[in-house]
């Protein structure tokens, strides 16, 4: 996916979210004595990004009116399409997130930081020809990161939620792989390059549920 497809689609979910809140805002009027701030716990995944063979799912809890801290596991489905080496592979990554809710309750603006472990595990093959062998080979990719983020939570009386959030940082990323021959190392360098996820972005759209 290139830079321009993942512009169209963080406005699309931009505008969603927002039409989404706004279409519910009567709604929530209607329901105001209710208590808003009972909120401490919520349980969220990100429905788009099924789209792009990504299994995120989060949990929110509200440490006093504020402050929140988020724990959250990525597992990526990798297709084998990113290089003529048909590399197979997966990601996994484990995220904690501190928010600061401007609103003292969960149906606020925000921002935070964020920390990410993440690794990606692969098998992939260098074709030989008549005078050499079939390479088989095997990598492993972590890195870690460490960034910012800003968003916002729209949390309804029924305990329905959206949450956008976008966030940016710094990653510390390397590579070890089963052969250390020049095709295989330029292999990974192929799927690196060609995998747009690799990189230190945060992003979340998500729905869920809080109580």
């Amino acid at each position: 996916m290139t830079t321009k497809q993942h512009l169209k689609t963080v406005l699309f979910l931009v505008a969603l979210a927002f039409g989404i809140s706004n279409a519910s805002l009567a709604q929530d009027m209607a329901n105001s004595k209710k208590d808003k701030n009972k909120f401490k716990n919520s349980i969220s995944f990100c429905p788009a990004a099924l789209a792009f063979g990504i299994y995120s799912v989060n949990y929110e809890y509200l440490l006093n009116k504020k402050h929140g801290l988020v724990a959250r596991f990525d597992y990526e489905a990798i297709p084998k399409t990113y290089t003529n080496t048909n590399i197979k592979s997966n990601g996994k990554a484990f995220i904690v997130n501190y928010r600061y809710h401007f609103s003292e309750q969960m149906k606020s603006f925000f921002v935070g930081a964020y920390g990410r472990y993440r690794i990606y595990n692969g098998t992939g093959v260098i074709e030989g020809n008549n005078t050499t062998e079939n390479e088989n080979f095997s990598f492993d990719m972590p890195d870690w990161t460490a960034g910012i983020n800003a968003g916002k939570k729209w949390v309804w009386n029924s305990g329905f939620n959206i949450t956008l959030s976008f966030g940016y940082g710094f990653s510390n990323e390397s590579w070890n792989a089963s052969s250390n021959i020049t095709s295989v190392d330029n292999a990974i360098k192929d799927f690196r390059k060609a995998y747009d996820f690799i990189d230190p972005f945060y992003g979340e759209f998500s729905i869920g549920y809080s109580f």
